[in-house]
């Protein structure tokens, strides 16, 4: 049996397929029935206890309707024979026998549901409906030209879907059941199911998204920011400026946590918070409201310092930027397209597994693994008979160019030499394994009985050697292996590079004379790390100017002009409580605490007329000075200004007596300025 006799309609339970994907076809339909002038409405509908409830005869009525094969048949039937549970307890046995139910945690639950499910999805409803499945999330969405059709429409179709359930002793429960209309006059309808009239709601939580009758995902955002905010407070109990947990803790918490909560399912609802129409600019000073307690938690930092500051100082990029750059990968994995590319340059998509080669079929092979020349030459000469020989390479070059080749030496002629220009998006690794298959099609093509085709990528050649590989290169070059296996064998076997071994360096010169050629492209299909990196490069640009001509946060900026003084900074040295009093000068020095009243003025004690600033501190105040004089020597010695933070950083020593001398001043000042 095949995927393939199953429902593209069902979202869960298959591969290549995602919740993502789901919302998106329904949030699709429903646009496109709107722009056509029809009314619109959707259901959520709830299967009472579906997994427990699955009918086992039902999944077997199914599979024979669908013509399953009849061995797979046999292991269902043996598989549902038979089954009883048993309860042992207080010294009491009572066992029952079963009918129904997908074994919880079971391999094959997952997919007899799916069957069992597929039904529903291919039932004969009016038209305007559209019905599509999550496993049990099943979502009904009706499109008519006036309340009165839709109305009837709508009924006729839950009759027909409750009718489906009761023959398959399936319960939709009306009371979990939720109703959304998308106008108004969609609202005045009279919906009924099982005699219990659905009430529309002006949102409803559909995988885990909410979906509002304006489509415009305000409630979504607000709900994903009252739950990372729940958790944020839950954080503070452990978490605080002078003690608790680490703030490389809470920055991992951040990035591993309430990150990819934000952010889930941006793909559907991401554009929104780079939409530019007047009220949606709040949606970003929301999240990023959000986003800058978790920051300063992770910096240590007061909560005056500014947004700007903080998230520059904990490296998080801005969240309403984040958001845009999931947005934008995740809809160049549904549409197969993306922003950085013309539309006739596709996504490289997985094969579905249903798709590959019967795993029978697939050719099992050991590479081998030559370090050196003599190696090879030695390996090559216990053969019984000389063989042709394939060299394979991929090369991506400074400008982005990609090639990739192969060198095919067969006999004491010249070698045979095929070079191969890729598209600039695709990636080393693809052109790995474009020779790799390349070179295989050759073999097979000029039927050797035996060849060895030889690559210096440890990667390629591992995922050659899965049978299960999805990627399709892989596919192709495992369907190739099947093919020419009636007439010859392919060994594969991996060389290290650069290792002086004649054929690898000659594939590498003519990969790399490949990437150069003007000539059509032999593959034209981007990967989706290619998204990902430009996506993050677009996403860092943005944040970069942002950082850079934002009014806040000047102080840190004095300091270090740029996002990438930032990080440079930070492989240097850790975020630290007085570390982030120096970058930010929001600390316990008397001119920041004067500004917001909570020292009667603000100058030093040292002359009782300065201006207590960081800079005075850290300069002049004579109080301490010996701190001082032992970070001046050690950057006389360095040859660099000891103040100028930016011409510090390529010397890591010059960077750690610079903290030292602020963390010695920091930890005495409140001591200092109390005692004069």
């Amino acid at each position: 049996m095949t995927t393939d006799k199953l429902s593209e309609r069902q979202y869960g339970f298959r591969p290549l397929t995602s919740t993502t994907a789901a919302l998106k076809a329904a949030i699709d339909y429903i646009t496109k029935t709107k722009s056509d002038g029809l009314l619109t409405l959707a259901i959520s509908l709830d299967i009472k206890a579906a997994f427990d409830n699955a009918w086992w005869p039902s999944l077997l009525n199914r599979l024979r309707l669908i013509g399953c094969p009849s061995n797979i048949y046999g292991l269902v039937l043996d598989y549902t024979t038979d089954r009883t549970v048993t309860l042992d307890y207080a010294g009491a046995r009572v066992s029952k026998p079963m009918t129904k139910g997908c074994i919880q945690g079971s391999t094959c639950g997952p997919i007899l549901w799916n069957v069992i499910l597929d039904e529903l999805l291919e039932l004969e409803l009016p038209s305007g409906c559209r019905i599509q499945a999550f496993a049990d999330d099943v979502l009904l969405i009706v499109a008519a030209k006036d309340p009165l059709s839709l109305q009837d429409t709508t009924n006729q179709a839950l009759h027909a879907i409750v009718s489906w359930g009761r023959g398959v002793k399936l319960t939709f429960s009306p009371q979990k059941t939720q109703a959304i209309a998308f106008s108004d006059k969609a609202k005045n309808t009279d919906i009924r199911m099982n005699s219990h009239s659905l009430h529309f709601q002006d949102d409803i939580k559909l995988l885990g998204v909410i979906l509002d009758n304006k489509l415009r995902f305000n409630k979504h955002v607000t709900h994903v920011i009252n739950k990372a905010t729940a958790l944020f407070h839950k954080l503070t109990l452990y978490c605080k400026p002078t003690w608790g947990a680490h703030p490389e803790n809470i920055r991992t918490i951040y990035l591993q946590v309430i990150q990819p909560i934000v952010t889930y399912a941006a793909g559907i609802w991401g554009h929104v918070v780079g939409s530019h129409v007047v009220g949606r600019k709040y949606i970003s000073r929301l999240l990023l409201s959000m986003q800058r307690r978790f920051a300063l938690r992770a910096i240590k930092g007061f909560r005056t310092v500014s947004t700007n500051a903080a998230l520059a100082l904990a490296q998080f990029t801005p969240i309403d930027i984040k958001i845009l750059e999931v947005n934008q990968i995740e809809l160049a994995r549904l549409t197969g397209n993306c922003d950085f590319l013309p539309d006739d340059i596709t996504l490289e998509k997985h094969i579905p597994p249903h798709h590959l080669l019967h795993p029978a079929r697939r050719i099992t092979f050991n590479p081998h693994y030559f370090h050196s020349e003599a190696e090879l030459s030695s390996h090559l000469s216990s053969l019984p008979n000389p063989i042709p020989t394939i060299f394979t390479d991929g090369s991506k070059l400074d400008d982005g160019s990609v090639g990739a080749a192969f060198v095919c030496y067969n006999g004491a002629g010249p070698p045979a030499v095929k070079k191969f220009i890729l598209h600039r998006s695709c990636s080393v690794f693809q052109a790995e394994l474009f020779a790799i298959l390349q070179a295989s099609r050759w073999a097979s093509k000029h039927r050797h009985t035996h060849t060895l085709i030889l690559s210096d990528s440890r990667a390629a050649i591992q995922a050659s050697q899965n049978r299960s590989n999805t990627h399709p290169l892989v596919a192709h070059l495992h369907a190739t292996l099947h093919d020419h296996s009636p007439t010859g064998c392919i060994d594969f076997a991996w060389v290290k590079a650069h290792a002086g071994i004649t054929g690898n360096e000659r594939a590498d010169t003519e990969a790399k004379l490949a990437a150069t050629m003007h000539r059509a492209f032999d593959y034209d299909l981007f990967p989706i790390s290619f998204v990902k990196l430009m996506a993050r490069e677009r996403s860092l640009t943005e944040w970069r100017e942002r950082y850079e001509k934002a009014q806040q946060g000047q102080h840190t900026r004095d300091l270090l002009p740029t996002i990438d003084h930032i990080h440079t900074l930070l492989k240097s040295t850790h975020i630290t409580f007085t570390l982030t009093q120096t970058l930010t000068g929001h600390a316990f020095n008397k001119s920041y605490l004067h500004k917001f009243k909570l020292a009667e003025d603000e100058v030093c004690p040292c002359d009782g007329a300065t201006p207590q600033n960081l800079d005075h501190l850290l300069r002049s105040c004579p109080e301490f000075s010996a701190f001082r004089h032992k970070h001046e020597e050690t950057c006389g010695y360095l040859g660099v200004d000891p103040y100028n933070l930016v011409g510090l950083l390529p010397h890591r020593a010059g960077i750690r007596s610079y903290f030292r001398l602020s963390d010695s001043i920091l930890r005495v000042l409140k001591e200092y300025n109390a005692s004069s």
